[in-house]
């Protein structure tokens, strides 16, 4: 399976590096230049490399993290997308108020959505802890990381690849409804529950 990369950004790089280091053809296209992570790619080893914006867009799953002045520009540029499963990167301090805000402020998720209509869109949070946590021994080397995805495949498929990449994935989908046309928090429940979703069947 090939990952594409579009844009770069800390999380997008440990993806790629991690899903290089998996066995997946991993290919980098950064809009602002190549020459800017040229080095940086050359640590992840043969399965990864830098491609054309169309080369990024064509593989079975496709990373997005792009500044709000470039997304419309950068998503217009894309060939037809009808069909795959594009996933829409942020960072997030782990906070239950600040995960509440995060999601009914994602902008650049919403406005990916509106551009990308026909696509399975997914949208993916990388948690920073502020406070420190018992980790289980069997779970030290994973990482939390949280998901929302409206397309049950495209549930299925990211959950299958971010355990491959050695992450803990949580499914929110549940209790967030993204949607093409926005936010539904209708459904949503106390965020102070996401933490029990760990012991759910992933």
């Amino acid at each position: 399976m090939k990952i594409g990369i579009i844009g770069i950004s800390s999380l997008t790089l440990e993806l790629a590096c991690r899903a290089a280091q998996a066995g997946y053809e991993v290919i980098i296209n950064n809009p602002r230049g190549g020459s800017l992570i040229k080095e940086v790619v050359k640590t992840m080893g043969n399965k990864a490399r830098i491609g054309t914006l169309e080369e990024s867009a064509d593989a079975e799953i496709v990373i997005l993290f792009l500044p709000k002045d470039d997304l419309e520009n950068v998503l217009k540029s894309l060939p037809d997308m009808s069909g795959k499963i594009v996933v829409h990167t942020s960072g997030l301090i782990f906070d239950p108020h600040l995960l509440l805000s995060g999601i009914t402020n994602a902008m650049t998720y919403k406005i990916t959505a509106s551009l990308l209509p026909e696509a399975h869109v997914v949208k993916l949070f990388n948690p920073i802890e502020t406070k420190p946590r018992q980790i289980p021994a069997t779970q030290e080397n994973r990482e939390d990381i949280f998901y929302i995805a409206d397309d049950t495949n495209s549930r299925n498929v990211i959950r299958t690849f971010l355990k491959k990449l050695h992450y803990l994935p949580i499914d929110l989908s549940a209790r967030f409804h993204l949607y093409n046309k926005g936010l539904n928090l209708k459904n949503f429940v106390n965020p102070l529950a996401v933490r029990p979703l760990k012991n759910s069947p992933n």
